[in-house]
C-alpha cells in the first residue's frame, strides 16, 4: 500500500510539473477598457485661437505696487492678460494636445501599447495620423500643437501586449482634427 501511495504522488508530482509549462506568465484582460472621454478635438495650426489678449489693468496696478508678476499671479490669482483667445497659453508653451489614459486594462507589468490602426472617416491623410500621433504606456495619445494631420476624423484601435499575452482594442478612440 506504501508503495501504491509513493506511486501515486511521484506520478501526482510529474504530471503537475510538466502541465503548468504550457500556462503563459501574468494575465492581460480588455474587455473593459474605454476612454472617458473618447474624443479629443484638436486645431491644426491655421485655426488655432492664439489672440494675446489686452493688459490686465489689475494686473498693472498691482506691479506699480511693487508685486513681482509671479506674485501677483500666484496670490491674487490675477492674470496678467484679459480677454485672450481661447488657445493662447496652449501657443505661448507650445503645449501639444494630450488625451486622457484608457481606463480597464489590467494585466501584468511591463504592459506595451501600440497603434495597431487609423481609419479615417472623413478624407484625411491615415499616414500623416500615424507619423504624428503618439501612444504612451498608459494609453495616452499625444499630438504636437504644430502638426501637420488634414482636417478630419481619425478612429484609432489600439495592441496591447505584455509577456505571453497580445489584445487589440478596436475603434475605441477618435481624434477630431478641425
Amino acid at each position: 500500500m506504501n508503495k501504491l501511495y509513493m506511486i501515486g504522488v511521484l506520478l501526482l508530482l510529474v504530471y503537475w510539473g510538466t502541465g503548468c509549462q504550457d500556462i503563459p506568465i501574468g494575465y492581460l484582460q480588455t474587455e473593459d477598457a474605454n476612454y472617458n472621454p473618447d474624443t479629443m478635438v484638436i486645431k491644426n495650426a491655421n485655426s488655432l485661437d492664439d489672440y494675446p489678449g489686452e493688459p490686465n489693468p489689475e494686473f498693472q496696478m498691482y506691479l506699480d505696487m511693487g508685486y513681482t508678476a509671479q506674485q501677483i499671479t500666484e496670490w491674487f490669482g490675477i492674470p496678467e492678460r484679459i480677454n485672450a483667445g481661447e488657445d493662447y497659453v496652449r501657443s505661448k508653451w507650445g503645449a501639444p494636445w494630450v488625451s486622457t489614459p484608457i481606463e480597464g486594462v489590467e494585466g501584468t507589468a511591463q504592459i506595451f501599447v501600440t497603434v495597431k490602426s487609423i481609419r479615417e472617416e472623413s478624407g484625411g491623410s491615415v499616414a500623416e495620423a500615424l507619423e504624428q500621433i503618439k501612444v504612451y504606456g498608459d494609453g495616452t495619445f499625444e499630438v504636437p500643437l504644430q502638426h501637420t494631420i488634414p482636417v478630419g476624423r481619425y478612429v484609432i484601435s489600439l495592441n496591447f501586449r505584455n509577456e505571453g499575452y497580445s489584445k487589440d482594442v478596436d475603434d475605441c478612440f477618435t481624434i477630431i482634427v478641425k
